[in-house]
């Protein structure tokens, strides 16, 4: 499994609008926090990726500053369920990571996650993430959901 990460641009927003729409009830977000965001543009803060395994894409990974710049958000997920559990977020995840890091050596990288989402806290612990707090959110539905706050240490 040869894992690599290629920016996003204007022509992917369907396809990850597909992915989106498969795992909508399972995350809050499936974009950057930059709602008109369309590509991987480093110089305002925003280095979103495509997931690729091999030649095939299988998700998006993304890590924006915040407005105040005193931390990023990462983001992630994958298009099809059964590309969970088999490393390919990790490996995106890291090597994601280590790009952002390039330019932002001294950023914590936060991100929520929900509590019940144990696959998921278990990849982002491997990767260097540790949870630094919690709260919940109500959804439109009305359905509270709790989550974890992680963090990742600046280098």
């Amino acid at each position: 499994m040869g894992i690599s990460l290629r920016p996003v641009s204007a022509d992917d927003l369907p396809v990850i609008d597909r992915w989106a729409s498969v795992v909508a009830d399972h995350m809050s977000r499936t974009r950057p926090y930059a709602e008109a965001a369309d590509r991987h543009d480093p110089e305002s803060g925003l280095c979103w990726y495509v997931i690729a395994e091999d030649d095939r894409d299988v998700g998006t990974v993304w890590i924006e500053l915040l407005p105040a710049a005193s931390e990023a958000v990462l983001g992630v997920f994958l298009g099809d369920p059964s590309d969970l559990g088999r490393g390919i977020g990790t490996a995106a995840i890291d090597l994601a990571i280590a790009e952002f890091r390039r330019a932002h050596r001294q950023l914590p990288i936060v991100l929520r996650v929900r509590r019940s989402n144990a696959r998921a806290i278990a990849c982002y612990r491997r990767v260097g993430f540790t949870v630094a707090g919690s709260g919940s959110k109500s959804l439109p539905s009305g359905e509270v959901v709790p989550y974890y706050r992680m963090v990742c240490p600046p280098c």
